[in-house]
């Protein structure tokens, strides 16, 4: 339902987490929460008055992920998924975009988790309503000397995003020609580039490298 290598958005902070219902829907909806949390959006499950799945947005307002009433604790008696974007302090943001139950547009989909990960994920990405995820690069250093002792060395970062670690991949191939390195071979142009340099019988690449991603 998710990118597995996507960063997951933080726990909910609150008291409940250690409440035994809380935990039991928290667990029952498991792989619905872990897959919200990849877009990435903040989870928590309401556990009180009413059972269901709740997500933050970035604008203030949140998902509300019921049934054709509350969520079942029961798996087996879930008919379907209910959702709809709300705010607690804007009457006027009240809209459904997603209804597998019986009666509902997407109802062949059912209890489904793919399709309502699917809807979920086009609904915040063309409204802008999730938090962004950042990729992380680093430009490193990997080489073997004269006497074939290896060599690395992180030379910058994490950086967020391509063009920070693509500037600073700039200066230090700058500096490595500047101190009599030699360029004997170039790949990736700007996109993704990666050098190999020759020095005094010692061979080094200077490249990019993927560090992950992080939620801002």
């Amino acid at each position: 339902m998710s990118n597995n290598l996507a960063p997951l958005a933080p726990m909910p902070v609150h008291n409940n987490t250690n409440d035994p219902l809380w935990l039991a829907l928290w667990s029952v909806y498991e792989p619905v929460i872990t897959a919200l949390r990849r877009i990435p959006l903040v989870v928590n499950v309401e556990s009180g008055n009413s059972f269901a799945i709740t997500a933050e947005l970035t604008d203030g307002s949140h998902l509300w992920i019921s049934s054709v009433e509350d969520l079942p604790m029961d798996p087996a008696a879930l008919e379907g998924f209910h959702v709809k974007r709300l705010h607690d302090d804007n009457p006027n943001v009240d809209e459904v975009f997603y209804d597998s139950t019986d009666s509902g547009e997407q109802s062949e989909h059912g209890n489904n988790g793919v399709p309502l990960i699917q809807a979920i994920t086009a609904f915040v990405t063309e409204r802008r309503l999730a938090p962004r995820v950042v990729d992380l690069v680093s430009v490193r250093f990997q080489g073997v000397t004269a006497q074939r002792q290896p060599l690395s060395k992180l030379l910058h970062g994490p950086l967020a995003g391509n063009d920070a670690a693509i500037k600073e991949y700039g200066n230090a191939v700058r500096a490595m020609a500047e101190k009599g390195w030699t360029c004997v071979h170039a790949q990736g142009g700007t996109d993704w580039p990666l050098t190999v340099w020759e020095l005094n019988d010692e061979v080094a690449t200077v490249y990019l490298a993927s560090a992950g991603q992080v939620i801002v």
